[in-house]
């Protein structure tokens, strides 16, 4: 009788501290969320930008299939993903130059030289692409790790 006791009060200990864990790791992966989201909204650069997008699909490859009623919205965010993905691609953790030119569909010159108008008006695409890439997957992610966290 005395095994069982000691037994049932280790299974509980083990079981508290799995359920912690996975709150712990929400809780990091929200906070994470919510830098990366005032980072895309501070900088400037096309190519940090790209790389926020970029962490914060790899949180939203991590929890997607969990939001449970929000099938459809989770349909929604994984076209913007793809459509996102293949316009930018990233190469060693480096956004490649053809991404930015793929999204305009621009082709390069006889010369190799394109106009700086744009270049800064690709600039501009591939931020505010990818500012709305990670504003939706920020604003999906936190309600459904909010959702997880109250639930269970």
């Amino acid at each position: 009788m005395y095994f069982a006791i000691r037994l049932s009060f280790v299974l509980v200990v083990m079981f508290c501290l799995a359920g912690k864990g996975k709150a712990g790791m929400i809780e990091v992966d929200r906070n994470r969320l919510q830098q990366l989201q005032r980072q895309s909204h501070q900088t400037t650069d096309a190519n940090a930008q790209v790389r926020i997008a970029y962490e914060v699909i790899g949180i939203y490859n991590k929890y997607k299939g969990h939001g449970g009623p929000n099938a459809a919205r989770e349909n929604q965010l994984n076209t913007q993903v793809r459509d996102f993905k293949k316009k930018t691609v990233i190469v060693d953790g480096v956004p490649a130059q053809g991404g930015v030119w793929d999204i305009l569909g621009i082709m390069k010159s006889a010369t190799g030289a394109v106009p700086e108008h744009v270049r800064t008006d690709a600039a501009n695409l591939i931020k505010s692409s990818s500012k709305a890439v990670v504003d939706g997957l920020v604003s999906y992610l936190i309600n459904t790790l909010f959702g997880m966290l109250a639930g269970g």
